[in-house]
């Protein structure tokens, strides 16, 4: 079997496996018992990381090998440490926000290679690409910070949500220019 296959199975089990836990917390109400949601957490990053893997091996198979082997790194890297974080082998408290930099980080690496940064594209994807960088890195910065002020929780909705609009963005317009190159 290709190795894009397997990311395939694994993306599709993490996100099964992932909903029957959150199944299972949800009926238990306030009696959920932590390893439930230690769990989720670490099927979470598991989940994040494989769907990652596989649409880099999917849609960007051009991406340099080293690159490509980046990724996994960086996959392996945050399912663990999720792990770490989550089943409290390090401490909560004072981890959890880098887990989420961490796995922010991952997804700028995975939209990077979407978005063939780097690569003579259309112009405007380059601008798109240019506030997904700027926004996915306002968030790593935050959440590494710990900043606690509620007057940026509308500023970190805009950058998630213009990171994830600029990359749709960005791949329609990809899209677009290797449809007139056909």
């Amino acid at each position: 079997m290709k190795k894009k296959n397997w990311t395939g199975i694994v993306t599709i089990g993490s996100f099964l496996a992932l909903i029957a836990v959150l199944f299972i917390v949800n009926s238990q109400g306030e009696k959920v018992q932590a390893f439930y949601i230690k769990t989720a957490m670490t099927l979470t990053a598991l989940l994040i990381a494989s769907a990652g893997i596989y649409l880099i091996d999917v849609f960007r198979k051009e991406s340099a090998g080293w690159l490509k082997k980046l990724t996994w790194i960086f996959g392996m890297i945050l399912v663990l440490l999720a792990y770490l974080v989550s089943f409290d082998i390090l401490p909560f408290l004072t981890s959890w926000n880098w887990l989420l930099a961490f796995a922010i980080l991952f997804v700028l690496l995975v939209q990077l290679q979407l978005l063939t940064w780097g690569n003579r594209v259309h112009q405007f994807v380059r601008f798109s690409t240019l506030f997904v960088i700027l926004s996915d890195l306002f968030l790593v910065f935050f959440f590494i910070a710990k900043w606690k002020n509620y007057h940026f929780e509308t500023w970190i909705n805009l950058a998630a949500v213009l990171s994830i609009v600029f990359t749709c963005v960005g791949l329609i317009f990809l899209k677009e220019k290797k449809s007139e190159e056909a």
